[in-house]
């Protein structure tokens, strides 16, 4: 939850470290750990949320400066890190989006990550099996040394095509495009 000072508190079940305490412990299913005994997360200095979005066993933030950290489960590459790693809580350098590029919104699928960027392009990290990453293959991003940054692509949404919204589902993901149209990629499975 984004708290009325901006500030994020996490509870539940923590197997990966995504409730971004630096443990394992699950919070909220013991007296005493709600209110004031559940701690804030550590977002970095003077750095407050906008947004948070969650994964199965990962967690994301939109920063008030319009930056990203996420962390928990990162084998896939989805907290963007260009590692096949988790991390127990935020970490203090925020995700490489590129050259100049801030975020508009964040949205995460099972186990992958999608962001709407400052020009409205698209850009997705993590798992791939299912082409939810919208790259046209089925490789995952973001778990390598060179995936992130100006080297993750954004999507291609089509010509002169642009982004005004975006979604993400257990491995599929959809824009509205700024013609009002919507294209979706992904499992297409049920």
């Amino acid at each position: 939850a984004i708290l009325d000072n901006e500030s994020v508190k996490c509870w539940g079940f923590n197997e990966e470290g995504q409730l971004g305490l630096g443990d394992m412990n699950s919070r909220g299913d013991s007296s005493g750990e709600m209110g004031d005994n559940l701690p804030s997360l550590d977002l970095g200095s003077g750095r407050t949320a906008a947004s948070i979005t969650t994964g199965a066993k990962h967690t994301c933030v939109m920063l008030d400066n319009a930056s990203i950290k996420c962390w928990g489960y990162g084998n896939y590459g989805q907290l963007g890190l260009g590692l096949q790693k988790g991390e127990l809580e935020p970490q203090p350098d925020p995700i490489d989006l590129g050259s100049g590029r801030n975020a508009k919104a964040i949205v995460t699928g099972n186990s992958h990550t999608c962001v709407m960027l400052d020009n409205s392009s698209i850009k997705c990290w993590g798992y791939n099996a299912s082409g939810q990453l919208g790259m046209g293959n089925t490789n995952n991003l973001g778990d390598g040394p060179n995936d992130m940054g100006d080297s993750l692509l954004a999507v291609n949404l089509g010509t002169g095509r642009t982004a005004k919204a975006i979604a993400a589902g257990y491995q599929h993901t959809c824009v509205i495009l700024d013609n009002e149209s919507v294209k979706c990629w992904g499992l297409n499975d049920k």
